[in-house]
């Protein structure tokens, strides 16, 4: 995509890489005509591969080393896999051979990765995983799609045990790291809860303390007036026993001044705690007034851009795939507002709201 002057959809500090070669060996393209089948197109194919990769290569390889004998395609797999790593060139290779799963863990430069599966419904998921190789599930969804169970313990069987231990090793790590990102996702809502818990309790601290401090004043203020109170009550007693107006005036207007400076330090004081919080709350809601002016337009931008389609209706035998999703499936059945969708390998049953139509049924 890059390379064709498409922007992709990767992180602002992302690195890319700009390949002088893309080698691909996808689908089945085996020839009658050319006397080719399936794994002669491939190993022609890695022939070519051989000859052109290099460390400025990437490769694009699906179901890589099938069409032969699984034991001897898989070791020739192996090697052709081990001769590209050597020659540091870059690919995404899918498979379901466990030994190249097995090869890419003990790479150095290579990883294993897959989709996740629900557990339960085995529904794809639509997240890629990386460090770790899937599952084929291949007995689960056979298991789903209403074969006996009998015939599936009758083909466990046949096979060794130890790969059925290393496929029910993959697919319980894979339940486990569905029930990991289940824990991730509580925790997240547990993490924003516990914020909005603190934000509230925030707010409670802010108005128990704008409460003390208004005790507090007039805590200041009582003790204000008692202390006037009791300093005119000593001029009078003064007063009463020396009968001396003018000493009795000039006490009274000390007591004046002297409150009358104390008056002016604490408005000057006031005044500027008032200045600072008036500031500080103008600050405020210019941000404010600016987030909402930003979301408006934003919202404004996204109103004129989505225009609405009228959603089609949906019939057995149109391909389908999810909104969210790019698994394309063709609809077997429609049952109220559900409909049971065939990927060929699985079918699932999913609510018609979630679908989009990627290709009508042909008359």
């Amino acid at each position: 995509m890059l390379q064709s002057g498409i922007l992709i959809p990767v992180h602002e500090r992302s690195e890319t890489f700009l390949f002088d070669r893309i080698l691909t060996d996808i689908g089945d393209n085996q020839s009658i005509e050319n006397h080719l089948s399936t794994y002669s197109y491939r190993l022609k194919n890695m022939n070519y591969f051989l000859k052109k990769c290099n460390n400025k290569t990437l490769f694009l390889i699906d179901e890589f080393g099938t069409g032969s004998d699984p034991e001897l395609g898989g070791a020739l797999a192996e090697i052709f896999l081990e001769e590209f790593y050597h020659r540091e060139a870059f690919g995404i290779i899918t498979t379901h051979y466990s030994n190249l799963k097995i090869l890419a863990n003990e790479l150095p430069f290579a990883t294993n990765a897959n989709m996740l599966f629900n557990e339960k419904s085995l529904e794809p998921m639509y997240k890629l995983v990386l460090g770790q190789a899937g599952s084929s599930f291949t007995f689960e969804v056979a298991q789903k799609n209403g074969i006996p169970f009998g015939l599936i313990n009758r083909a466990k069987k046949k096979i060794e045990v130890g790969k059925v231990r290393f496929d029910k090793t993959i697919a319980t790590l894979q339940k486990e790291r569905s029930k990991m990102e289940k824990t991730s996702q509580t925790l997240k809502e547990e993490e924003l809860k516990a914020r909005e818990e603190s934000k509230k309790m925030e707010s409670i601290n802010v108005k128990i303390k704008q409460k003390l401090e208004s005790y507090q004043e007039l805590y200041d203020s009582n003790q204000k007036t008692i202390y006037i109170g009791q300093k005119i009550e000593d001029l009078a007693a003064k007063y009463f026993n020396t009968k001396n107006k003018k000493e009795l005036l000039s006490e009274f207007l000390k007591i004046i001044e002297i409150e009358n400076s104390k008056r002016t330090k604490n408005n000057s004081k006031e005044a500027k705690i008032q200045a600072q919080k008036k500031k500080e709350i103008v600050q405020e809601v210019e941000v404010k007034v600016e987030e909402i002016r930003v979301a408006k337009k934003e919202k404004k931008i996204k109103a004129n851009l989505i225009v609405e389609k009228p959603k089609p209706i949906l019939k057995v035998g149109d391909r389908v795939r999810m909104f969210d999703g790019k698994a394309v499936g063709s609809i077997d059945k429609i049952e109220k507002s559900k409909a049971v969708v065939n990927y060929g390998v699985f079918t699932s049953t999913v609510n018609i709201e979630a679908l989009e139509l990627v290709e009508a049924k042909k008359n």
